[in-house]
């Protein structure tokens, strides 16, 4: 069953068990943060490994075979649907707006 996370320890990665898998990413990501991850692109032709951004809409915790596991939900760039993805794989984009 799938919370949503309210509060994050701020020790991080500093003890060798962590609360989840990706507790240590979620200190670094906020919602609301332009994110990136890789993911696989297929077509009729070839296979490629592209690299995808969105903005996170939020941090949820789930349980998979007894480990907890944080899962980021964002909204791709260009789609109009949002995805879920491990939190592990997702990382704080160096692009930024400047007015």
């Amino acid at each position: 069953m799938a919370k949503k996370i309210v509060k994050i320890d701020d020790n991080g990665f500093k003890t060798c068990k962590n609360r989840a898998l990706g507790d240590s990413k979620a200190l670094k990501l906020h919602v609301g943060d332009i994110v990136t991850w890789k993911t696989w692109q297929f077509n009729l032709e070839e296979v490629n490994f592209e690299q995808k951004e969105g903005l996170l809409l939020e941090i949820i915790e789930e349980t998979r075979l007894e480990n907890i596991v944080l899962i980021a939900k964002i909204m791709p760039f260009g789609a109009s649907e949002y995805i879920f993805v491990p939190l592990f794989s997702v990382t704080k984009s160096e692009k930024q707006d400047y007015l």
